[in-house]
């Protein structure tokens, strides 16, 4: 159950005011406010209405809100060290922006950092400063038995796996600079790992966001009732979806030729018609 629902089974409903940064998730941004001790829960003529921990404050209830335990998400800081200055700096950014990723649906005690060194603390700590949150950081490894999400994993993930599964694995490895080939399989093997899954839209890993928030974004939101390829076109920045036009323009050509129509049809699969132009001209395919 997401963390919002949590809330409203304790309240005996949402929130009838929740703090403005609230718009668009009221209820679960309400529940992750207040238990990160940003927001709190006062009685109103409304009903219950969630505050800046700064208002006033009639009558303030005091729900209690049981954590959601499962799925546990660990990002595997573990080869922290190859990483260049650039891409440190980078993988601080993507864990930053998954924990935002995370309170969508759940609370950050459902994120954990593993294998997590003191550098990325400091660096952490810098880049997040002033910034609450309640993310396990531990200097373990993850647990063997989770399901790593590996784009070269033997496996193809599948909507009964995510949502399945109580725990995953995500490597904290970022291709900024250089490109780490079986990076993620290095992290899974040296902690015995077998259950490695790789992401795949239509049979393919072209076009499927490899950055670590965006994963996680994919998870979750198939975890609660996306079907897997929703999430990965939701998730789709524009990079993803130009490298799987030109992917698909190139597997469909014959002699530097594509048929236009099936051109667009994919294009609109992939919520990428502005792109598909540009597509072809990168690929050096004529649309007929």
């Amino acid at each position: 159950m997401a963390l919002g629902a949590r809330l409203i089974e304790a309240l005996g409903g949402p929130p009838c005011r929740t703090p403005r940064k609230c718009r668009g998730w009221e209820t679960q941004c309400a529940a992750v406010y207040y238990l990160l001790g940003k927001a709190k829960l006062c009685k109103a003529d409304c009903g219950i209405a969630a505050l800046p921990k700064s208002a006033m404050c009639g009558e303030e209830v005091r729900p209690d809100i049981p954590l959601p335990e499962e799925p546990k998400i660990y990002i595997d800081l573990g080869l922290w060290d190859i990483h260049t200055e650039a891409e440190k700096n980078e993988l601080v950014e993507q864990v930053v922006a998954s924990i935002a990723v995370v309170r969508r649906h759940l609370f950050d005690s459902n994120l954990v950092l593993a294998r997590t060194p003191a550098e990325f603390l400091e660096k952490f700590n810098k880049m997040a400063k002033g910034m609450r949150h309640a993310a396990a950081i531990s200097r373990e490894p993850p647990p063997p038995t989770a399901v790593v999400l590996d784009p070269e994993g033997p496996l193809s993930l599948t909507e009964d796996v995510v949502r399945a599964e109580p725990a995953f694995i995500v490597g904290g490895v970022v291709d900024k600079e250089r490109i780490y080939k079986g990076a993620t399989s290095r992290l899974a093997a040296s902690i015995g790992a077998s259950k490695r899954y790789r992401i795949e839209l239509r049979g393919s890993t072209v076009g499927v966001p490899d950055r670590i928030n965006k994963v996680i974004e994919i998870l979750l939101a198939v975890r609660f009732g996306a079907s897997l390829e929703e999430a990965i076109i939701a998730a789709q920045a524009k990079r993803d979806k130009l490298y799987r036009l030109i992917a698909e323009l190139q597997r469909m050509a014959k002699g530097g030729k594509a048929p236009r129509a099936p051109a667009e049809a994919v294009a609109r699969w992939l919520r990428a018609e502005g792109l598909l132009e540009m597509a072809a001209k990168k690929a050096h395919i004529a649309l007929e």
